[in-house]
């Protein structure tokens, strides 16, 4: 236990990058399950996760920028950070849109007619582009977490 208390970890970037990694890896699956059974549960599923993918993306950012200045100089860091940057970049701002995009369609469709069956879904072609919209920032937050696994842990291959 001694061990624990003699090592600290300088930056909180390590801790934050795993937050929008999970939640919009998450929020583009049920974005899949709500293409499926088209229900409001997983519509608004979908925009929780978004909206805390969204949070952990900004503070993900956040915290890369204060950990960027102690490791320029580093030959892997310096042939990917800007890439790894914008990536990020553009992650938090299609996490954004989606949540904009599912929440302007939630509003959409309470101006509907209520429908009249029990379990009623919503229209598939709208189901089927907000999935597409849902998988976009879950497609990006996993590139930018490769590009930052090759910061840190890549090897030459060959």
């Amino acid at each position: 236990m001694d061990l624990l208390t003699q090592y600290e970890i300088p930056y909180l970037h390590p801790l934050a990058v795993h937050f929008p990694l999970v939640l919009l890896l998450l929020a583009g699956a049920a974005g899949a399950v709500y293409a499926a059974r088209g229900t409001v549960v997983w519509r608004n599923a979908v925009m929780i996760f978004l909206v805390l993918g969204s949070a952990g993306a900004y503070w993900a950012q956040e915290t890369g920028e204060t950990l960027e200045d102690d490791v320029r100089g580093e030959p892997m860091v310096e042939a990917i950070i800007e890439t790894h940057e914008a990536s990020a970049e553009w992650t938090l701002w299609a996490a954004l849109g989606a949540l904009a995009l599912f929440a302007g369609a939630s509003v959409w469709l309470r101006k509907l007619p209520k429908p009249t069956d029990v379990g009623e879904k919503d229209p598939m072609a709208l189901r089927l582009a907000l999935a597409v919209v849902a998988a976009v920032p879950a497609v990006l937050v996993a590139y930018t977490a490769h590009l930052g696994g090759l910061m840190v842990w890549g090897r030459p291959v060959g």
